[in-house]
Order: C-alpha cells, then sequence, then structure tokens
C-alpha cells in the first residue's frame, strides 16, 4: 500500500480501537505496509464476540447491585456503578468496530462513525478517573474515617460523576469533527477513517493526541498507583496494631469503629486498582512514549494484544468484586436465586395452565360421550 493512497485502518490493525495508538502507526509507512498477523486476527474476531457480549450483562449486574441493593449506600459505590456504565459504554464501542469483521458494516456509516469513536475516546477516559475517583474515596475513608461521612458525601459523589460525564462529552467532541464515513472508489467500500488529507488536520490531531495521552493515560495511572500502595500500607499498619490486647476486647464485644467499616472493602478498591494498572499499563505506557519525538511504535500484533487487555478489564470487574467483596457476592447470589425462583414459578405456572387445560378438556370429552349415551 501506498503512503499517499487511503490507507483503510483495518489494513493497519487500528478498527478495534482508536485509542490503540493510532497518531504513531497512521505516520510510519513500515506499520501501512505490514498489517496484524492472521492469527491474530483471528483471535481478535471471535474473542471480542464472545468477551464484550458477557461483559457488558455483567456490568449490569454491577450497576444494579451498586444502585438497588444495601450496598449503594457509601459514596465509593456510586463511583464503582459509574464505572459498570462507562465499562458497558466502552465494550459497546468496540464491539461494533469488531462488527465489520462479520461484514456487518455499521460502524462505516455516516453518524455512527463518529458515534463510536466518540465513545471510543470518551469511555475509557470516564473508566480511568470514576475509579480514581473511588480510590480518592477510600483514601480519605481510611486515613479519616471520623470525617469521611461529611467530606464523601452521596450527593457529592453524583455531582463528581456528572461533572466527568460532561467534561468528557466537552473534551472529546473534535473526536467527531476528525473522523468521517470515507468511500474509496479505487477498492469500492465505505471505511470509517481519519481526515488525514489535509496536513492542517493531522497536525492538529497529533496535538490533541499527545494531550490526550498524558491527562488520560498518564497522571489517573499514576494517582491511582500512589494512593493504593498508600491504602494498602494503612491497611497493613492497621491489621498489625489490631492484634492488640484492646483491639481483641472490643472484637470479642462486636464493637466496630468508623476504620473498621472502612478496612472492610479495602481489599475491592486496592485489587480492582492493581488489576486496572497492570492490565492497561502496557498500551498505557506506549501512548506515553508518543511524546518523544524519536517514537517509533509497537508492531500492530502487539497493539491489538494491548488493547485487548482493556477490554479484559472492563469485563473481569464482577470477578474481582465477587471475590473480594463478601458483601457484593451474597447480593449476587441473591439475584441470581430470584431469577431462578422467577424462572420456576413461570414453568409450574404454566404446567398448571396446561393440567387445567387438559382437565378442561376431558371434562368435555365425558359430557360428550355421556349425551352420545342418552341419545
Amino acid at each position: 500500500m501506498a503512503f499517499n493512497d487511503a490507507p483503510v485502518l483495518s489494513d493497519i490493525g487500528l478498527t478495534n480501537d482508536t485509542e490503540s495508538n493510532v497518531t504513531g502507526a497512521m505516520f510510519h509507512h513500515n506499520m501501512m505496509v505490514r498489517g496484524p498477523s492472521a492469527q491474530v486476527l483471528e483471535f481478535k474476531k471471535y474473542a471480542y464476540v464472545i468477551t464484550n457480549p458477557v461483559g457488558i450483562i455483567c456490568n449490569m449486574f454491577v450497576f444494579y447491585i451498586f444502585t438497588r441493593t444495601k450496598l449503594k449506600r457509601p459514596s465509593t459505590a456510586r463511583y464503582l456503578a459509574a464505572t459498570a456504565i462507562a465499562d458497558s459504554g466502552f465494550l459497546l464501542a468496540s464491539m461494533m468496530i469488531n462488527l465489520s469483521e462479520f461484514n456487518i458494516t455499521v460502524y462505516h456509516r455516516i453518524g455512527i462513525c463518529q458515534l463510536v469513536t466518540f465513545g471510543q475516546h470518551a469511555f475509557p477516559f470516564l473508566i480511568r478517573w470514576y475509579l480514581c475517583c473511588a480510590v480518592v474515596d477510600k483514601f480519605i475513608g481510611v486515613n479519616w474515617p471520623r470525617k469521611k461521612p461529611k467530606m464523601c458525601t452521596v450527593f457529592r459523589a453524583k455531582c463528581v460523576v456528572i461533572s466527568l460525564a460532561i467534561m468528557a462529552i466537552v473534551c472529546y467532541l473534535y473526536v467527531t469533527w476528525f473522523f468521517y464515513a470515507n468511500h474509496y472508489k479505487s477498492i469500492g467500500i465505505v471505511q470509517c477513517t481519519l481526515a488525514w488529507d489535509d496536513i492542517k488536520v493531522l497536525r492538529s490531531w497529533l496535538i490533541l493526541t499527545k494531550m490526550d495521552a498524558v491527562v488520560n493515560f498518564g497522571l489517573p495511572y499514576i494517582l491511582m498507583l500512589i494512593l493504593t500502595c498508600l491504602i494498602a500500607v494503612r491497611s497493613w499498619k492497621y491489621h498489625r496494631n489490631s492484634m492488640s490486647a484492646g483491639e481483641r476486647f472490643l472484637r470479642r464485644r462486636g464493637a466496630s469503629t468508623p476504620e473498621d467499616k472502612e478496612l472492610k472493602t479495602t481489599p475491592l478498591i486496592i485489587v480492582t486498582a492493581s488489576v486496572s494498572i497492570i492490565l492497561c499499563a502496557p498500551n498505557s505506557v506506549q501512548r506515553l512514549r508518543e511524546l518523544d519525538p524519536t517514537f517509533t511504535p509497537s508492531s500492530p500484533d502487539a497493539q491489538m494484544i494491548m488493547v485487548y487487555f482493556e477490554v479484559l478489564n472492563s469485563c473481569l470487574r464482577i470477578l474481582i468484586y465477587t471475590f473480594c467483596s463478601h458483601r457484593f457476592a451474597r447480593q449476587m447470589g441473591k439475584i441470581c436465586t430470584c431469577l431462578c425462583r422467577k424462572r420456576n414459578v413461570k414453568r409450574d405456572n404454566s404446567a398448571l395452565n396446561m393440567t387445567e387445560i387438559d382437565r378442561a378438556s376431558t371434562i368435555r370429552k365425558d359430557i360428550e360421550t355421556a349425551s352420545e349415551r342418552n341419545v
């Protein structure tokens, strides 16, 4: 493929996520010539179809538990519920892009192209900063447990969630101007691609993408890493000091302090933040490397694997919550039990209705038989 030709993004392995280092690969001729390997493309084709729908359903369960059960009381639950919605949006946008592998060209239509690309940028921003807010909320609760009820209220959490959503819309609205559904007459297809015919557009895109790399991939993960380490150290010190005689006496009497209540959910936040940092670190480092003028992008295969790690991160949260929080697992069990009971009740009702219908038909036949005998 020549550099002057309008390249199709799928040929350079970038259709699955516009966050996957578009800027670096887009301006290197060697990356345009060599696309992802057939094995990686085949893996991506079916992996997204399996993980994304399952992840969306699981995130809906997470949102319901953190908004409709007893777990909605702490302010941290609002951030986790908002993260579940952002995860679902990100997975839905990724799945719509991946449908092109099955010749379903929904993503490449006018309007949907801009909307999905906007979601590919805005939802990851919300995921990182909502999770960062949950870590900050837990950090305040662990270090100042008696002040947290006044500092971190549910109302303030809602205000932060709404403010970040508005910020994401305002900050990433420019994406809808850079991408468009382009019709390549030479190959006879329509492809959602970057408007890179104008050099001014490319320069503006490079500047905005470098800013996005700092705000979206640098600051939230650095902040999460520092605060998560401090929370872990504070939790370790608390459990080490809790073995004193006075603490054991209070535990035998069933007394609990505000610090005890905060530290109960500490493992959930620590593991969630740690898994997110580990899975998203490769792609984040790759994006931050773009700030270097001599930056050379990774291979298309590596880019696809790094982006899939972020998709996997959005799907695995329900497992982390279930294994790290007994209360979440209990609420999840109650929901599954209620769904099974409703299904059994419907089955019993249908069986009962069939039994009544059979009984009525039997009575009708007996009446007809008796009337024939009388005649």
